[in-house]
């Protein structure tokens, strides 16, 4: 990188300090708890005896970052506020071989505890020793787990919404979208009992709280990793009853990495919804073929494009991370999912034509074993509206238990209506042929309403970005600054 580009690079790093100081994490601030982690032990001979005064150095292997500490009179030491992601650990002390460990993973919200058992010699000599595939959690009692950056880019991810894979976890369970919140429910808490942070920055939405859809619209390229506490939360995370999710942004590294991306779907790729081919089948045997054209594939056009890039600034002291997205969704909700359908009037009520059932109480009308005691959807039949063959109209010969005509329009003789020439107002008569003619008529009164089903439309647009920058002061001091927009 050039010398003008990383004095612009830091000169950016100095406004966003100056703009974003309550993100930043200066070593062991507010937000340490949720948005880092820690490395602790203790440093003992091989009798077990404490060793004080030995030298820690923990190197962040993916930027090359080192941290200092010493063990203390107990031989323990306490190195707080680090970034997630693999470490190696050296341990040097007067008359002992140098310790040396490496791929020592730290993940967010879950201390790594790091025992060192030094073997007697000069600390010319060392001992290396390779991690423990598995640990086991000491440090506290709480139930969960993280995901990491490998699940995060490698799982396939519908709206690319990397949150969308908490629901894998123990005792949470998802239930249908069609109500509000979010329908994640842990361990039987409501779906509005979550906690959601962003490098320790709380993240919530204020209305409806919902841990897949948070305030800021993060995406896979932008996400370190993730810890989702389900039970038992520590002091600092158990704000609510439900999941509490720490959220980790990525940070850029030694070496300049960037991709970028198109992701993409389309109507003409998709099969037919289920219940639209139910439909539609059911529209094709009634012989019905304009209502059959409506319950056509739901409109899918997708388009979600973008880059991440990451690198150093200044070698092993500073480094910059920058992701973009933006999307383009325009498509249409299935029938199957939308929440009601909207009521309208049929042809004859719209001509001001009005239809009731005349019930006659000494002889009860049935259709299929039901007592018909006035407007009803059984008497229609429900894909065309039409009066089914057993259901009669009133005529001079039959005045009970049939369906009844009445002509608003028609019988105005008055013209009571102003400017009307058949009793209509003609802005009101406007505005009723407007309205689509029913196309399901199991809904409604049967004879004046009926259903309108159909695919709604819905556009999701806009950017979503990330910048940001890590600097490291020295061995024991950093600070990092965060800019994040959707």
């Amino acid at each position: 990188m050039t010398p003008s580009a990383k004095a612009l690079l830091i000169r950016c790093f100095t406004a966003l300090a100056i703009c974003c100081f309550p993100l930043f994490n200066l070593n062991a601030t507010l937000f340490a708890q949720t948005g880092t982690s820690r490395i602790a032990g203790a440093i003992t001979d091989p009798n077990g005896a404490v060793v004080a005064g030995a030298q820690v150095t923990i190197r962040h292997e993916a930027t090359g970052v080192t941290r200092l500490a010493k063990s203390n009179s107990a031989g323990a030491y306490n190195i707080p506020a680090l970034p997630v992601g693999d470490y190696s650990i050296t341990v040097a002390a007067s008359g002992f071989r140098t310790f040396h460990g490496s791929r020592n993973r730290l993940i967010v919200g879950e201390p790594l505890i790091v025992d060192v058992k030094l073997e007697v010699g000069s600390p010319a000599e060392a001992v290396t020793v390779a991690p423990a595939r598995e640990r086991l959690a000491t440090v506290n009692g709480s139930l969960g787990d993280v995901v990491e950056r490998k699940a995060i880019a490698d799982l396939p991810l519908n709206g690319r919404n990397p949150l969308s894979l908490i629901t894998l976890q123990p005792g949470l369970i998802q239930r249908t979208n069609l109500g509000e919140g979010s329908g994640t429910h842990v361990n039987g808490s409501r779906d509005r009992a979550f906690d959601v942070t962003i490098d320790g920055v709380d993240a919530n939405e204020p209305s409806i709280p919902n841990p897949q859809q948070n305030v800021y619209r993060i995406n896979p390229d932008n996400v370190a990793e993730y810890r989702v506490t389900t039970h038992n939360a520590t002091a600092e995370q158990g704000r609510n009853s439900g999941a509490q999710i720490a959220i980790v942004t990525r940070s850029g590294a030694a070496e300049y990495h960037g991709t970028i991306f198109e992701f993409f779907r389309n109507t003409a790729l998709n099969a037919n919804d289920f219940y639209n081919n139910a439909f539609k089948a059911d529209a094709l045997a009634r012989g019905d073929l304009s209502t059959a054209e409506k319950f056509t594939r739901p409109d899918l056009k997708v388009n979600q494009f973008g880059f991440e890039i990451g690198g150093p600034v200044i070698k092993k002291k500073t480094f910059f991370f920058a992701s973009f997205q933006n999307q383009r969704i325009i498509l249409t909700r299935p029938i199957a999912a939308v929440t009601s359908i909207p009521v309208v009037y049929t042809p004859q009520a719209k001509n001001g034509v009005f239809r009731y059932f005349v019930v006659d109480p000494a002889n009860p009308f049935r259709i299929g074993g039901v007592t018909i005691t006035g407007n009803s959807v059984m008497l229609v039949e429900p894909g065309t509206g039409r009066l089914r063959p057993e259901v009669p109209l009133c005529d001079a010969a039959r005045k009970t238990n049939c369906v009844a005509e009445y002509n608003i329009f028609a019988d105005d003789p008055n013209r009571l209506i102003p400017g009307a020439q058949s009793g209509a107002d003609p802005k009101i008569k406007a505005i009723l042929d407007k309205y689509p003619a029913p196309n399901t008529f199991t809904i409604g009164d049967g004879l004046n309403t009926a259903g309108y089903a159909w695919n709604t439309p819905s556009r999701t647009e806009g950017p979503n970005y990330l910048f940001r920058l890590d600097h490291n002061f020295n061995e024991r001091h950093g600070v990092f600054g965060r800019l994040l927009y959707a």
